[in-house]
């Protein structure tokens, strides 16, 4: 597997491919790295199957409605998300498939009610449900801390110790 963090101010996005299929997908992109993105593709020469945001994002850009649109590629959030230009949602348990990445969908509110969490074999990306020394916050629109603990609690933390998290942008 091919995996790529990008970074910007404190977002972060994640380019995860597959080698035997060259399919990719792309996680909370920032609308200012898009180039920088498009590049790691063509380099790697993987073609963009999914665009995630793993919620609705209240602390930077996203690129998933321009990327969507240039490069045809649906854009991927959950079923409660009020985002218009969502061509794919997804709700708990939902699975994505490009190429040999098989990639579940752990609805995760609290952060805001459309969060998820994307589970793989090996690894969570967490969105803004975990970050880097901390949780995501709960004062904003949609947000819930008692839902955000339900989904740390209930569900996150109960993945297997090995799993390695990814925190969100």
């Amino acid at each position: 597997m091919l995996f790529e963090t990008f970074a910007a101010g404190g977002c972060r996005s994640y380019l995860i491919g597959c080698e035997t299929s060259c399919a990719a997908v792309l996680i909370d992109p920032e609308l200012s790295l898009a180039h920088h993105y498009r590049g790691y593709l063509s380099k790697h020469g993987l073609t963009l199957r999914y665009l995630v945001d793993t919620h609705t994002h209240a602390d930077h850009f996203s690129a998933t409605r321009q990327l969507g649109k240039a490069l045809d590629v649906p854009v991927v959030m959950h079923r409660l998300s009020p985002a218009p230009h969502a061509g794919l949602r997804l709700d708990d348990g939902d699975m994505l498939i490009a190429g040999r990445l098989k990639i579940k969908a752990m609805h995760t509110p609290g952060h805001t009610r459309d969060s998820i969490c994307l589970v793989m074999e090996d690894r969570i990306f967490t969105g803004d449900t975990l970050l880097i020394g901390g949780t995501g916050r709960t004062d904003l629109p949609t947000g819930d801390p008692h839902d955000l603990h339900e989904s740390l609690f209930g569900k996150v933390l109960k993945l297997p110790g090995e799993t390695s998290g990814l925190p969100g942008p």
